[in-house]
């Protein structure tokens, strides 16, 4: 066995530590982002969750990243997804009932006809929220709750 000689022995372990390190460096700033999303009238398409870092990208509807999620898990219009290795640093979750997986929001006079909601944040108004309407701080593992608004 070519690991019985000394050198490719320390070599390995020695490869090992430093993988290792590196990934409990690297994963020592995420955390995980819990949603507890509600109010989804059915289980066509999917829920797309937005991440957005600044009211800029979010007035350009250009999220930092996004997930598409099943809705195959809900019961009662509920259920939770978690996502994982996030950076601390301040965020905002925008969703959109994506019904007929199209990615984007579908109008029928001017009215959205597909469910939208934000990191624990109930939008009411007509026009678009602000995005310190729904910031959050991530210094730790958070959970939110998106309760989704139809129109």
């Amino acid at each position: 066995m070519f690991l019985k000689q000394p050198f490719l022995i320390r070599l390995f372990f020695l490869t090992s530590l430093i993988l290792t390190s590196s990934f409990v460096l690297e994963s020592a700033d995420a955390h995980c982002i819990t949603i507890h999303f509600e109010n989804i009238r059915n289980k066509s398409g999917r829920i797309q969750v937005q991440i957005y870092k600044d009211s800029e990208t979010f007035k350009a509807e250009k999220p930092w990243s996004f997930r598409y999620v099943s809705k195959a898990d809900m019961k009662d219009g509920k259920f939770t997804y978690k996502i994982y290795n996030i950076p601390s640093g301040t965020y905002g979750l925008a969703l959109l009932d994506d019904e007929n997986r199209n990615t984007k929001m579908d109008y029928s006079w001017l009215v959205p006809t597909e469910g939208f909601g934000f990191s624990d944040y109930y939008h009411t108004a007509w026009s678009k929220p602000k995005f310190e309407d729904f910031k959050f701080k991530l210094d730790s593992h958070k959970s939110v709750t998106m309760k989704v608004r139809y129109l």
